[in-house]
């Protein structure tokens, strides 16, 4: 008969020896984590990248079948709804530039809703009007639309307040509707407001690729609807030289549907002066762009525009802005192609680029 024996002083780990395993599993925890977050972070840029890309190709589908860009504001800016009041289901606004490149987002579906229930987005139709909802009680602007948020965007889907800022807006839970889709891109405008050069015809406002007034706006009571925007003839500056849309981390103004929601604009409110175009060559002394520029403790109105004899003064609540890692913005221009600025930027050049038409020699 054959006996099996087993040891009786098999040796097991050490507290010493456990703890070395554990500090040892900690460190490269620790080394290896900071290189996951940066290669996530690195997919997100991609990603908003791409959607920024697929946004900018839309709108030159959009020009090749109408000859020109969507309308960054379809309708009347001076009867829009002001940022300092509640917007409700029948305050007068515009529809944004993203409505109507539905269509070339594969969102054909969607167009169609709104376009069927707004008479072609005739007069008289209005974003939050209950004629734009879609089947049963949902109305177009609560569709959530992915291609239109970034993936590093810190907020939610859904228009917010800002935090420490002084404005109103659509806030989720309250009327007129429930859980407003946000975009995190939005057409740029130009340089200045109508609060800041004190005119709708100054050469320092609507200088962009994405004016506030539309081109063909004469008369706000008797202009057709749907306005549209630029020809790419109008991009003087060269298409690949003039920024088209760009990013904004804004959680409260921010809206896809609404046309007073969805620009942005190149220079802060809050500065003292004004930037001077001398020959092609931006003077910039005391100027504040308006590049990462949002809410602070001190200073919580941002980016006002006014909207003359038939609106008032009121604040959006960042300018071009995102969650990116670096200060980055990812950024859209007219020729297709997109790009990421950041924040320190000289911004003469920043200036440069987000016109369309002043004679500036920029590289991005």
């Amino acid at each position: 008969m054959c006996f099996r024996t087993t040891s009786s002083n098999r040796r097991g780990f050490t507290l010493v020896e456990l703890l070395v395993v554990i500090a040892i599993i900690g460190t490269l925890v620790g080394l290896l984590l900071p290189a996951v977050q940066s290669a996530r972070e690195a997919a997100n840029r991609s990603s908003c990248g791409n959607k920024m890309k697929q946004l900018c190709l839309a709108m030159q589908n959009f020009h090749d079948a109408r000859k020109a860009m969507p309308a960054s504001c379809d309708r009347y800016p001076y009867t829009a709804t002001t940022f300092n009041t509640n917007a409700t289901a029948t305050s007068p606004a515009a529809f944004s530039f993203i409505c109507h490149i539905l269509p070339f987002m594969e969102e054909t579906n969607l167009y169609n809703t709104l376009s069927s229930n707004t008479n072609r987005f005739g007069r008289g139709a209005v974003p939050f009007g209950a004629t734009t909802l879609g089947q049963g009680t949902q109305h177009a602007s609560q569709t959530l639309l992915s291609g239109l948020q970034c993936p590093s965007f810190g907020g939610q889907g859904v228009v917010q307040m800002a935090a420490g800022s002084n404005f109103k807006s659509l806030l989720a839970g309250s009327p007129p509707y429930n859980q407003i889709g946000i975009t995190n891109y939005k057409g740029m405008a130009g340089l200045l407001t109508y609060a800041k050069a004190g005119s709708f015809t100054s050469e320092m406002t609507d200088n962009g690729a994405m004016p506030l007034k539309p081109a063909r706006f004469s008369n706000a009571d008797t202009d057709a609807c749907p306005q549209f925007g630029q020809g790419l003839a109008a991009f003087r500056d060269g298409t690949s030289k003039t920024i088209l849309l760009i990013e904004s981390k804004e959680a409260g103004n921010s809206a896809w549907i609404d046309g007073m929601q969805t620009w942005v604009c190149a220079v802060s409110d809050d500065t003292g002066s004004l930037p001077v175009n001398n020959n092609g060559v931006w003077v910039t002394t005391g100027v504040q762009s308006a590049l990462g520029y949002g809410p602070t403790q001190t200073a919580q109105g941002r980016i006002s525009i006014n909207l003359g004899s038939r609106g008032t003064l009121g604040n959006s609540g960042w300018g071009p802005s995102s969650d990116h890692s670096g200060g980055l913005t990812i950024t859209g221009f007219g020729d297709g192609h997109n790009s990421s600025l950041n924040t320190d930027i000289d911004p003469a050049v920043f200036f440069g680029l987000v016109t369309r038409d002043m004679g500036e020699s920029t590289s991005e």
